[in-house]
C-alpha cells in the first residue's frame, strides 16, 4: 500500500501586490535549514523569479510573473506549503486614522505654541481633519 504523502505545512497571506506576495509559514520559524530549503524549492516553482525566506519570523517573500494561484497552486503539487483557505481581506482599511488625527492635533497645538518650528501648526491640523474625514467615511461604509 503506497504511504501517503505528509501534507505541506500551512502558509498564511500577510501582503499581495502584483507580481509579490508574503506569506508566514510557521514551520520555518527558527529553522534556518528548513528556510534555506524553502527558499530554494520556490525559486524552481513556474513563474517564480525570487524567494527570500527570514527564518526568524518564517516569512517568505516570493517576486512572481503570471498568476498567485497558479504559483500557489505548483507549491502544492510540490508539497512545499499550502495556502489558508480563509484569506484575510488584505484591502481592509486601516483604523489607525482616529490615532492618526489625534497625534497629528496633538503635534499642531505643540507647533503653535513653538511658533510653528517645523511644519505650521496650520499644516498639521489639515493633515489632521483629512485623515478623520477618511477615517469617518470608512467607518460608515
Amino acid at each position: 500500500m503506497p504511504r501517503a504523502r505528509p501534507e505541506p505545512p500551512l502558509a498564511r497571506l500577510v501582503s499581495v501586490t502584483p507580481g509579490r506576495v508574503r506569506l508566514k509559514i510557521a514551520s520555518a520559524v527558527r529553522d534556518p535549514t528548513r528556510a534555506t530549503d524553502l527558499a530554494r524549492a520556490c525559486l524552481l516553482l513556474p513563474g517564480v523569479v525570487s524567494a527570500v525566506v527570514n527564518p526568524l519570523t518564517g516569512s517568505l517573500l516570493l517576486r512572481f510573473r503570471g498568476e498567485m494561484d497558479a504559483v500557489f497552486a505548483a507549491a502544492l503539487r510540490q508539497g512545499l506549503f499550502r495556502v489558508a483557505t480563509e484569506r484575510p481581506d488584505l484591502a481592509a482599511p486601516v483604523r489607525a486614522a482616529p490615532l492618526a488625527t489625534a497625534v497629528l492635533s496633538l503635534l499642531a497645538a505643540i507647533q503653535g505654541l513653538r511658533g510653528a518650528v517645523l511644519p505650521p501648526a496650520v499644516t498639521l491640523l489639515w493633515y489632521a481633519a483629512s485623515l478623520g474625514q477618511r477615517g469617518n467615511q470608512q467607518v460608515s461604509d
